[in-house]
């Protein structure tokens, strides 16, 4: 009975894992420190699978234990260097998506251009708050509705939804501004 039970878990998880490991990155400072935390959190969303009680998405209910691991992990770590330290590395692939709808750019001029949109809406991205960035990232990158990105974060879903209008326009103004002084990524009409 427990062999099922693990094999129905690794079911249900492994479907998600590639959103998992977005939310880890953006968390986390790196690539490796993302797949440590993923990887805790999912031993200990396994060992308290009977905490999920199905209020909200399964998706959800994991990105609210990554989160509190992070947190976790960063309160030993706060003595040593802030919060706010924290950065969207390695979302660049997931941000590029929001340019390119999946389409292919056949010459090389455009995908130069592709390519310094990506970098330049991730480094708007970065220069987001930390409470923006998140939910900017679970609202926008994640396609998640208010109610669950506030359970996600712990947040009340009026914060959520204020948090999220704030992080937009901030993140449209400052890529505006860098399109401004970018011609090659202003000419192919990029916006957030």
């Amino acid at each position: 009975m427990a062999h099922n039970e693990q094999a129905r878990f690794e079911t249900e998880v492994e479907e998600l894992m590639p959103r998992l490991h977005r939310f880890c990155l953006a968390l986390c400072r790196d690539r490796e420190e993302a797949e440590d935390l993923l990887q805790d959190s999912l031993v200990r969303a396994y060992l308290h699978r009977d905490s999920y009680q199905g209020h909200g998405s399964f998706f959800g209910w994991l990105c609210g234990i990554i989160r509190n691991q992070f947190i976790e992990g960063r309160r030993s770590a706060a003595r040593r260097r802030s919060l706010l330290d924290s950065v969207l590395e390695g979302a660049s692939s997931v941000l590029g998506a929001l340019f390119t709808g999946g389409v292919e750019h056949p010459d090389p001029e455009s995908q130069a251009c592709q390519s310094e949109q990506s970098a330049l809406l991730l480094r708007c991205l970065h220069s987001l708050p930390e409470k923006y960035r998140l939910v900017v990232l679970l609202c926008d990158v994640e396609e998640l509705g208010y109610e669950e990105v506030a359970s996600i974060l712990g947040l009340p879903v009026g914060t959520v939804k204020s948090r999220h209008s704030r992080g937009r326009a901030q993140l449209g103004t400052a890529f505006q501004a860098e399109l401004d002084q970018q011609p090659c990524v202003a000419r192919t009409g990029g916006s957030p």
